[in-house]
């Protein structure tokens, strides 16, 4: 029965989060939709190109072990660490990308990552020991937005991984990358969307091109076996 009922917890909690990563961007699309008759929306462009891989991200093995009855806070110090691995690497590139006036759009999420590893108890030694992803898509300037979309997008759900974590562990995991409910997300949030529609629209098939692609190496960074370093 107790083991029935975990299994509905985690079914539970992974649909919540899925269709929140996935419903979040077409809501607000139809919240601030313009008036003007057939315009369209480049975030509904984004959502429409990468709606199979956040369906399929939201139901991942690693989203999974979140939710799980049994996960562990050292799974959790794992998991931040292979999210650094991810983020900042892709931060390095998109900042390659990024021109002078394209700035406003990048979102930096590795300083997080590195202060929750930090709190629980991991060294420089064993942060700068984590392994890093090699294999991102090229991010042209064209595109950049829509790397932007991914790292923002990072923080969709996050109100309820964090409601989940800090249920299990209480105050003995450090949640700043899932924002831990300090309304972070919806400032950035809008300020991302303004700039979209503003200056994406001349861009949208390289933006959507970007964030698939970005998306694909998420995915295959996740599915790839974890290293163990030091004490991360």
């Amino acid at each position: 029965m107790l083991r029935d009922f975990n299994e509905v917890r985690l079914a539970s909690g992974l649909v919540k989060f899925a269709r929140f990563w996935c419903d979040y961007p077409r809501k607000e699309a139809v919240l601030n939709r313009s008036s003007e008759a057939g315009k369209s929306s480049v975030i509904e462009a984004l959502r429409d190109a990468t709606r199979f891989i956040h369906e399929n991200l939201g139901s991942s093995p690693s989203m999974s072990r979140l939710f799980a009855s049994d996960y562990t806070l050292s799974e959790y110090r794992l998991h931040l660490g292979r999210l650094l691995g991810f983020f900042e690497p892709l931060e390095s590139a998109a900042m390659n990308a990024a021109e002078r006036d394209d700035s406003a759009c990048l979102l930096e999420r590795s300083s997080d990552l590195r202060d929750d590893l930090r709190i629980m108890g991991s060294t420089a030694s064993d942060i700068d020991a984590i392994e890093r992803c090699r294999r991102l898509p090229p991010i042209p300037p064209g595109g950049l937005r829509g790397c932007a979309y991914v790292i923002l997008g990072s923080m969709l759900g996050g109100k309820i991984i964090a409601k989940q974590l800090r249920g299990a562990f209480g105050q003995n995991a450090s949640m700043r990358f899932y924002g831990d409910g300090d309304g972070r997300f919806e400032a950035a949030w809008a300020s991302f969307r303004s700039d979209l529609e503003e200056n994406g629209k001349d861009d949208v098939e390289a933006i959507c091109a970007t964030a698939v692609g970005v998306f694909d190496a998420y995915a295959q960074w996740f599915s790839e076996p974890l290293i163990r370093t030091g004490g991360c």
